[in-house]
């Protein structure tokens, strides 16, 4: 998974593909997303990208968030207030799974100092 993955996804989940999947143009979008993927890296706590062809180094629950994160902060920026809401809503959800580091819990009385 690339950069340039996450972005392919993220312009397909905010609809700005035309009817035959070709992506419509988004040249402004692509110069931001950089910035955009390493803003939402930074949350996620994966390592930042120097440029989209990059490979990332993430688990398939961070992947995931990043690309409803970068959908977040890309309809934000394009002014898109219902879209906005929606993947806010997601990306809030997707962050705390990703971030979620859970460790085995024993069920068993603690001993006690004899």
């Amino acid at each position: 998974m690339t950069g340039n993955d996450v972005y392919k996804r993220v312009i397909n989940l905010l609809g700005y593909t035309s009817a035959d999947n070709r992506i419509s143009d988004t040249s402004n979008l692509l110069k931001r997303f950089l910035e955009v993927i390493n803003q939402i890296c930074l949350d996620l706590k994966v390592p930042q990208l120097t440029a989209l062809s990059d490979k990332l180094e993430c688990t398939e629950l961070q992947f995931s968030a990043l690309c409803y994160g970068c959908a977040m902060l890309l309809s934000l920026i394009e002014g898109d207030g219902a879209k906005n809401q929606i993947f806010t809503g997601i990306y809030n959800s997707k962050r705390s799974a990703a971030l979620c580091t859970c460790e085995k819990v024993e069920d068993k009385l603690p001993r006690w100092a004899e």
